[in-house]
């Protein structure tokens, strides 16, 4: 009778514990894949001059009309949202500048052991209560 215990309890952990890993929103899941895309080198960590270079790339996709400022009609391409807290002066428009400024603010508060690389568990603690994808 224990044994049949026993296993009830690790198929109930098993079971409501694969829920857990479905369960995330379908915006979290997106998380990864965007990591993968900063991860150039695929050590499993982003430095800053990938995330800089992830973020130049996702800048001049933006900017459409090559006018070197992302205004909001390109700003609603911006699937991933990393963009739109960037308008610091909330003119409606971002900047090279003000892209670059506003990464390297999501790089610092990412990086919670601050070794100068953000980790996938880093990467996706932190959008977890943010959810931009």
């Amino acid at each position: 009778m224990n044994s049949a215990r026993f296993g009830i309890i690790i198929l109930c952990i098993v079971f409501f514990g694969g829920f857990n890993v479905f369960a995330q929103p379908a915006d979290m899941q997106a998380v990864k894949p965007e990591f993968q895309k900063m991860d150039t080198n695929k050590d499993d960590f982003v430095t800053p001059e990938e995330m800089q270079a992830y973020q130049a790339k996702r800048f001049n996709e933006l900017d459409r009309d090559k006018n070197g400022v992302i205004d909001a009609r390109e700003l609603e391409a911006d699937k991933t949202k990393m963009h739109q807290a960037a308008d610091k002066d909330k003119n409606g428009k971002i900047t090279q500048a003000e892209s670059d400024s506003q990464f390297k603010e999501y790089f610092q508060q990412m990086d919670k052991n601050k070794d100068n690389k953000i980790s996938e568990i880093e990467y996706t603690d932190y959008w977890k209560g943010i959810i931009y994808f």
